[in-house]
């Protein structure tokens, strides 16, 4: 009846009568069913690109004035201690809750940053150390460490203002791992091997991970090789204990990231990726390669679970259980060159190579977004299946002069 009242309107009827006669012509109904599978397949192929296209971005100037070498937030996303490469050498900078950046003036040569969402530690040449908690009165506190035999210069060090640890080199070149608790620091502890060069510490349950790479590997010429991954054990009063889990060929690691929670936090007790491949630590210290996590050049965890994995061309994102990653398309309007991502609060941050702009993801509205998208094309999909439906059944209906 609803196909007879709208054919029964004057130019309408006209219009409808010409389709269906269209429609009932065997000669040409091989060429409608080709251009409506190529619509299906034109409309399906944007479908797709439009859900990969990553909503929730923002693009915006950092204020920085040079590389950024590393950097922390606090738990809200709205305060950061960064630790720059400028002209002038390196610089800690601190950037309040209005999004200003402040640098700070340490009397030092900062060389590393570490700690947690609720309080920064720093490192410098000479055994410097000061620390910052996060929060609307920050401030520098210096903490005059007391080193066991001359102080050294710091490379890396994670922990809190009582205790954590910390990679040292001495003039010679010689690194070692040290753990400090108050004051004191301990002896320090090479790394089991001695072409073994220790580069990065992140505390986890139960000790630390350390990473490097491995001098007899490749061509030095090359640069950093070798997956090199080490646990560290503390001994109270004494020099730490360095066991090595992990020596394989292929790019160094890059990263470590402690799980403290979410999805991967009955699987794992750390993360460290590297530029070929990317490792699961559990508890008992073996170590597991994540299937379907690609290499990368930086990567970081956000609060859903989900790792973000960028190697300077693209961007990735896999998950807990996925048995690949996923690819990001990014809004065509952005075009940056990704260095360095941070976990902002609930936000992923990168940092381009110059240090110069800051890209935003809220991983939340990619999830949201996907959700309105499924729905939207259940509703439409079914649409369709009326719309054909409804002519095909019209079209049978003539046929047989039923209408």
């Amino acid at each position: 009846m609803l196909f007879n009242f709208i054919v029964s309107i004057g130019i309408v009827s006209d219009i409808f009568t010409r389709l269906f006669q269209f429609l009932d012509d065997p000669d040409e109904r091989p060429w409608v069913a080709i251009g409506a599978f190529a619509i299906f397949v034109i409309l399906g192929a944007a479908w797709i690109h439009q859900s990969q296209v990553l909503p929730g971005v923002s693009v915006s100037d950092t204020q920085l004035s040079g590389q950024v070498i590393d950097m922390y937030w606090n738990e809200e996303g709205t305060q950061a201690l960064a630790l720059i490469e400028s002209a002038s050498g390196s610089e800690l900078m601190l950037r309040d809750s209005t999004g200003t950046w402040t640098p700070i003036d340490c009397d030092c040569t900062p060389t590393s940053i570490g700690g947690t969402s609720s309080s920064w530690v720093i490192g410098g040449a000479d055994g410097w150390m000061g620390m910052i908690d996060s929060g609307p009165d920050a401030y520098l506190q210096t903490r005059p460490l007391e080193w066991p035999s001359g102080a050294l210069d710091i490379v890396s060090l994670d922990g809190s203002s009582s205790a954590g640890w910390m990679i040292a080199e001495s003039g010679n070149g010689m690194r070692t791992a040290h753990t400090w608790d108050g004051l004191s620091v301990s002896n320090g502890t090479a790394a089991p091997l001695s072409t073994i060069i220790l580069t990065d510490v992140e505390m986890v349950s139960g000790g630390s991970l350390l990473i490097g790479h491995d001098l007899s590997a490749g061509n030095p010429a090359d640069g950093p090789t070798a997956e090199v991954l080490i646990d560290g054990a503390n001994v109270i009063g004494g020099a730490p204990v360095l066991d090595l889990l992990h020596l394989g060929a292929g790019q160094s690691f890059h990263t470590i990231i402690p799980v403290e929670n979410g999805p991967w936090y009955n699987a794992f007790i750390g993360i460290v990726a590297g530029g070929d491949s990317t490792y699961g630590i559990q508890a008992d210290r073996s170590v597991h390669r994540i299937p379907g996590a690609f290499g990368s050049d930086t990567i970081a965890l956000d609060s859903t679970g989900s790792l973000w994995m960028s190697d300077g061309d693209h961007i990735e994102t896999i998950g807990m259980g996925d048995e690949s990653s996923n690819a990001v398309v990014m809004p065509a309007s952005i075009d940056v060159d990704i260095s360095s991502m941070y976990m902002a609060g609930d936000n992923i941050v990168m940092i381009s190579v110059d240090g110069a702009e800051r890209i935003s993801i809220d991983p939340s509205a990619q999830h949201s977004l996907l959700h309105s998208l499924q729905l939207l094309g259940d509703v439409l999909l079914i649409l369709v299946l009326f719309a054909f439906g409804g002519f095909g059944g019209h079209a049978l209906l003539r046929k047989h002069d039923v209408i």
